[in-house]
């Protein structure tokens, strides 16, 4: 009798656990199987930045960032990006205008992990004649174009994605940046 207990006990926990690793599974299967950004999602997103080298002198600063992009596909997204850095130099402005394209290689499972790449107009602006003619660094007004590229990530928490992405804009307006920030899906 306790022989027999033990085997139809041993059965119904041993089905137990097959039928609970299955539907974990499934579970995970769905999960990753639903897209993180949808086609004709609209994201915005604001971040803080650090680029290696803004301005005239050419020092590393922070800068703040508004984004908005549209996912065109399942694997493409594209938009803009606006960062103004707060420049360390007196009376000197420097903001750069992004239009960038990600090609999302994974955008499922509440994460997103895309390529970059695009265009940089980098402007640099200031008034003080002094810093001209102490440092000898020309006019102040510069604008310059160059090439994006870089990898970022998004972990995605109901509308909310947090992100950060790395990139070189060469070329122009040549530096490594890094920003982070957080997303909304409108």
């Amino acid at each position: 009798m306790n022989k027999i207990f033990t085997i139809i006990f041993t059965s119904v926990f041993s089905l137990f656990l097959l039928f609970s690793v299955t539907e974990r599974a499934q579970a995970q299967y769905l999960e990753d199987s639903q897209l993180v950004t949808d086609p004709g999602d609209i994201t915005f997103g604001l971040g803080l930045t650090q680029g290696t080298s803004t301005g005239l002198l050419g020092n590393a600063e922070f800068g703040l960032t508004a984004q908005l992009y549209f996912t065109i596909t399942e694997i493409i997204r594209a938009g803009t990006d606006f960062t103004y850095y707060s420049i360390g130099e007196r009376d000197l402005s420097a903001n750069e205008l992004n239009f960038n394209a990600h090609y999302l290689i994974r955008n499922r499972g509440n994460l997103v992990f895309y390529g970059l790449g695009g265009i940089n107009i980098s402007n640099t602006s200031g008034s003080d004649e002094r810093w001209r003619v102490e440092r000898d660094i020309g006019d102040p007004n510069t604008r310059k174009l160059g090439l994006n590229a870089g990898i970022g990530l998004d972990l995605r928490f109901g509308n909310l994605m947090v992100f950060g992405e790395s990139k070189a804009t060469l070329f122009g307006g040549s530096q490594f940046v890094l920003t982070g920030g957080v997303r909304y899906i409108l």
